[in-house]
């Protein structure tokens, strides 16, 4: 073991290893719930604060001067006794610098993966090992709303006492857990309940589209909304926004026989925002219908104005791409919001949906690229976004060396896969397993090919 160099997620600013491995037998003084939650020994070896500028720790025999964010230096402190099977630690000297304020990752739970509270535990604590402090989690129909009991009943959704668990734990762990709401598009699992079908913008409710020319729509999103902020203890609260391409073209049509969707979207998300920033929290909404990603063009032209609508100051813009695009193309999504004074965190994605297993090779072009487009833009943050289309097939531990290799494109050097050897203890022929089987030209046709085997793919 003497030989074997330690590593730190995410690549910190200083590492200095001094060629040994100590015996350890725990620590008398680390935080009881940290010391239970990762199984880390009571022993004799001390963590001592001394003041210093900026994070870090320096082992010494038999005990470890601490400094800095308590969040930052715990985490590296349990990679490194992880990374010694619980009885060694490094002789080692770590200062760390991590650009990014928010550093968030976003699960979707709403498309037949529920997530249990004992797995939102186990994700929270790999999240706090590899130093993430934003969970958000995305619900559609699932959050515990007490006036809507009837939303999301039978598919799952949770429990006050369930979400409350789960929020507390994270904040044990230093990680803000936040909902991700859909209040205009995406509410296909609310709409198509009979009770609440007329508020469907289009004549078929599965397309999710609010009509919010309707005063009793808009009504009936803001109480959701209200008692969801009312249940955040978390500074942020996602509105969501995205996708809403039918707003404009159904009931609201009918009524005016005029194209409205953009003003109809401002107005709606402008109400949103101001009654989360009037409960004292801070609005976040997906970017892609303020940018017009994904219109056609005469469409991008009616869309066009709301670009400029000043109330997106008031909201972070959550700017998802998930394209496996250069680093200039990411740029300039970038600038879109940037040059207008918009603040925005990035938000990748981990290509799980719709899957088996996740795409590799995309996912990892696409973490790289738009984390290295963001470090250099000087963005607030990043989000990395996993979604279950379709079903939501694929495994949330799938997920995992993904998510570790997002926070060392963000704040490392982009090495991965060592340091995902090195914390998870598995093997290197199951990251290779793992490897191939994230090949886009299989990861992509393991679903078609065992549901569809006679299909020509």
């Amino acid at each position: 073991m003497s030989e074997r160099k330690p590593v730190v997620v995410p690549e910190p600013a200083k590492l200095e290893f001094r060629g040994r491995w100590l015996s350890f037998d725990g620590f008398s003084n680390l935080d009881p719930f940290i010391a239970e939650e990762f199984g880390i020994p009571k022993g004799g070896w001390e963590i001592r604060k001394v003041e210093r500028e900026g994070t870090g720790l320096d082992v010494k025999e038999g005990y470890v001067e601490v400094w800095g964010d308590p969040r930052i230096y715990t985490a590296t402190l349990l990679q490194l006794v992880l990374q010694g099977g619980r009885c060694a630690i490094p002789d080692v000297r770590v200062e760390e610098k991590l650009r990014f304020e928010f550093r968030g990752f976003h699960l979707d739970v709403a498309r037949g993966g529920v997530a249990s509270v004992e797995e939102l535990k186990k994700l929270l604590r790999w999240l706090f090992l590899l130093k993430y402090n934003f969970l958000a989690i995305y619900v559609e129909d699932l959050f515990p709303w007490d006036r809507y009991p009837d939303i999301g009943a039978k598919r799952g959704r949770y429990t006050n006492e369930e979400w409350r668990e789960v929020v507390e734990y994270g904040k044990r762990l230093g990680i803000e857990v936040f909902p991700s709401l859909e209040l205009a598009g995406h509410m296909e699992n609310i709409l198509a309940l009979p009770k609440y079908r007329k508020y469907s913008e289009w004549h078929r409710p599965e397309e999710g589209c609010l009509d919010v020319s309707d005063p009793e729509a808009r009504k009936f999103a803001e109480e959701l909304l209200e008692e969801a902020i009312a249940k955040t203890d978390s500074k942020y609260i996602h509105i969501g926004g995205d996708e809403t391409w039918a707003m404009g073209r159904g009931k609201s049509l009918d009524r005016t026989l005029k194209f409205e969707g953009a003003r109809l979207y401002a107005d709606h998300h402008s109400r949103l925002i101001k009654m989360v920033r009037g409960r004292g929290k801070v609005p976040m909404i997906w970017g892609d219908m303020i940018a017009g990603m994904y219109l056609r063009e005469t469409e991008r032209e009616l869309w066009k104005p709301i670009l400029e609508n000043p109330v997106w100051k008031e909201a972070v813009i959550a700017n998802w791409d998930y394209s496996p695009g250069t680093v200039e193309y990411f740029r300039e999504k970038i600038r879109l919001f940037k040059e207008r004074g918009y603040e925005q965190v990035v938000c990748p994605g981990l290509w799980n949906w719709n899957k088996y297993y996740p795409d590799f090779d995309a996912a990892l072009a696409n973490l790289r690229n738009f984390l290295q487009a963001a470090r250099e833009e000087g963005v607030k943050g990043f989000m990395v976004t996993a979604w279950g289309d379709d079903g939501e097939e694929c495994l949330y531990s799938f997920l995992y060396p993904l998510i570790l290799a997002a926070m060392e494109y963000a704040e490392g050097s982009g090495s991965w896969e060592e340091k995902w050897l090195a914390l998870s203890g598995e093997p290197r022929e199951v990251l290779e397993v793992r490897k191939a089987f994230g090949k886009g030209e299989v990861a992509n046709f393991i679903k078609r090919v065992l549901f569809s085997p006679t299909e020509d793919v």
